[in-house]
């Protein structure tokens, strides 16, 4: 039994953005795990600093409340140290690259050179 037999074909054609990924490249797979990694990097910046913001704006409204002042400020340190780790991460892996490739990009984006 295929796959096809138990859910049906949808008749959606693939999106083009998907043709770099196929076919018998051996740097596809690269390229996609390349891509959810910067995704996951980038992304949890932003969530960073989406939270330092909310916490920002909830230490100046916590009208001298100790309690809010101590949660506030956890969240920031907690944001702030996000921040540094993502950020951290880069810096590693380019120092890296640039120790054991000559280029400070070799693990940042990776080039597959096949037969």
């Amino acid at each position: 039994m295929e796959l096809t037999d138990f859910f049906g074909t949808s008749g959606a054609e693939k999106p083009s953005i998907l043709d770099k990924y196929t076919g018998n490249d051996p740097g596809a797979l690269i390229l996609f795990a390349n891509n959810i990694m910067k995704v996951m990097i980038y992304g949890s910046m932003i969530i960073a600093v989406v939270n330092l913001l909310v916490s920002g704006i909830q230490f100046m409204s916590s009208n001298g409340n100790p309690e809010y002042i101590k949660t506030a400020s956890g969240r920031i340190w907690i944001s702030l140290l996000g921040l540094v780790v993502a950020g951290a991460s880069l810096v590693i892996a380019g120092i890296l690259g640039l120790i054991f490739f000559g280029d400070a990009m070799a693990i940042i984006t990776p080039k597959i050179y096949g037969p």
